[in-house]
């Protein structure tokens, strides 16, 4: 199962559109999704303030920022 990370922030009308879509998705194998506050984490605040949402493949380390559109599906199955 693979660890994936959305970083969001309150009050994001689009994180919450990202997290329905990712819910939404039809994967081949489970996922493991993990919702990061960048409020809480300075380091993160700094660098994606303006970007959230942004979905990070653990494996890698690869992100995915908004918008996800067709790439979301492909980006979740890697």
């Amino acid at each position: 199962m693979q660890d994936f990370y959305l970083l969001t922030k309150q009050q994001c009308p689009l994180c919450t559109e990202a997290l329905k879509l990712i819910n939404q998705q039809p994967l081949e194998e489970p996922i493991r999704l993990h919702v990061v506050d960048i409020a809480e984490q300075p380091e993160l605040q700094e660098e994606y303030a303006w970007l959230v949402p942004v979905l990070v493949r653990a494996s890698d380390d690869s992100e995915l920022r908004w918008p996800f559109a067709e790439q979301l599906g492909e980006f979740l199955q890697v």
